[in-house]
């Protein structure tokens, strides 16, 4: 017999007894939405877990700041300078690495003034930090005098001649970054000031973007073009400074390619000395508990498939009592072992498929109706049950699968019927 012809009639003995075949089937159901279902929910806790750290900062993302970076008194230390730089673009897992430098300065613009802490940033690399305005640009090749502002900055100015600013002041997030959108265009006079000498440095930025307020970490300070806050630097440099050469870089920003990478190169780095940040690091804990989590409620849903798989292979083994004398004929006729095999496995595999089919079918309307109700309930547009597309694939391999193995014990004992005992009637 050629395949074809076993999957054939297999699908002819299993229309032949439709009621018996969907109640079989219908605990494959069952036990597929359990899986499916169960493990969506473990999924879903992740992905939201992931969703609320990403809030925070981006996981693709280590901070790395150097300690002692003004500490003469030690031997060998640790400094974020040009090479260290060059350094970390060699790691494997590195898609850049940003330096930044802070310098802060009293700014004004019109008749408001106000304390600024600006960052110097590579102009051409300030997208790879996922920066997003909400009106404007960020800062472009070419930019020399251009500043982007972070939401919350116009809180910092205040009108020195208005008496009542301070009586009068209620801090209010969304009005703050009204305001801030409101600098758009302005240019704002900043004063750098070397403490040491008392002389001031005085430069002009045109602001030419604010980002949006769920930037993380960004919305107290401005950017600008790494050169030009490199020239305001080495003015205000002290003497001991100028001395040890200490223009090196507050904080370097390293892009990864991957999550992983991220956790890796962050605990690498803080093995060496550095001060290493990531949001990713705080993930590991919480993927344990949903890895735990996940193992129990899929054990949970497995429980109910392998009640499945018991229904296939007792309805399999009624069904060769029930075909005895077919059997029998099959066997006469020229059947080999193989072909009487494959076609009760056939027989149950398609019950786990079809099974499958429908559960995943089912588990995608239960999930449709949990994140609806879950997402009504925590005010949120997103509910707690995730189903990926290799989780389906797993859903009807798995079942497909199951119902092959149920039936292994019921194709044996098809394989090892007598044909003189069946033809006569036993």
């Amino acid at each position: 017999m050629i395949k074809q012809d076993i999957l054939i009639m297999a699908m002819k003995n299993l229309n032949r007894r439709k009621g018996r075949t969907f109640l079989t089937m219908l605990g494959v159901v069952i036990g597929t939405t359990s899986i499916v279902v169960m493990l969506s929910l473990g999924l879903g806790l992740e992905a939201s877990y992931e969703a609320m750290y990403a809030q925070w900062g981006s996981l693709n993302q280590i901070e790395v700041s150097a300690p002692g970076r003004y500490g003469d008194e030690q031997e060998n230390p640790i400094l974020l300078n040009e090479e260290a730089v060059e350094q970390f673009k060699q790691m494997e897992g590195i898609v850049a690495a940003i330096p930044m430098l802070r310098v802060s300065g009293n700014g004004s613009y019109g008749k408001k003034e106000g304390y600024l802490q600006i960052y110097g940033i590579d102009e051409t690399s300030m997208h790879l930090m996922e920066y997003e305005t909400v009106v404007g640009r960020l800062l472009a090749e070419g930019d020399t005098n251009a500043l982007v502002l972070g939401a919350q900055v116009s809180d910092q100015f205040y009108d020195p001649n208005d008496s009542k600013y301070w009586e009068n002041y209620e801090y209010d997030p969304d009005k703050i970054y009204q305001a801030t959108q409101e600098m758009m265009n302005e240019k704002i006079s900043m004063e750098f000031t070397n403490w040491e000498t008392q002389k001031s440095r005085k430069l002009k930025l045109q602001v030419v973007g604010v980002l949006s307020d769920e930037t993380a970490g960004a919305g107290w300070y401005a950017y600008a073009p790494m050169d030009t806050m490199k020239k305001i630097r080495k003015a205000m440099m002290t003497t001991e400074e100028k001395k040890n050469n200490k223009n090196d870089y507050d904080q370097v920003i390293l892009i990864t390619s991957d999550v992983t990478y991220s956790k890796e190169i962050a605990m690498q780095l803080q093995d060496q000395g550095y001060y290493a940040y990531s949001i990713a690091t705080q993930l590991e804990g919480i993927e344990d508990q949903t890895r735990m989590i996940q193992a129990v409620l899929g054990g949970i849903g497995s429980i109910t498939l392998l009640v499945a798989a018991i229904g296939i292979i007792n309805t399999m083994v009624m069904s060769i009592y029930e075909r005895v004398k077919e059997i029998a004929i099959m066997k006469v006729i020229g059947a080999t072992f193989t072909d009487i095999r494959l076609l009760f496995l056939a027989e149950a595999g398609l019950i786990g498929l079809f099974g499958g089919i429908l559960g995943l079918g089912a588990s995608y309307g239960l999930s449709f109706i949990i994140n609806r109700l879950s997402g009504d309930f925590m005010g949120t547009g997103t509910g707690i049950s995730l189903i990926p597309w290799w989780l389906a694939v797993f859903a009807m391999v798995f079942s497909m699968a199951v119902g092959v193995l149920a039936g292994l014990y019921p194709a044996n004992k098809a394989v090892k019927l007598s044909p003189i005992e069946a033809m006569r009637g036993n």
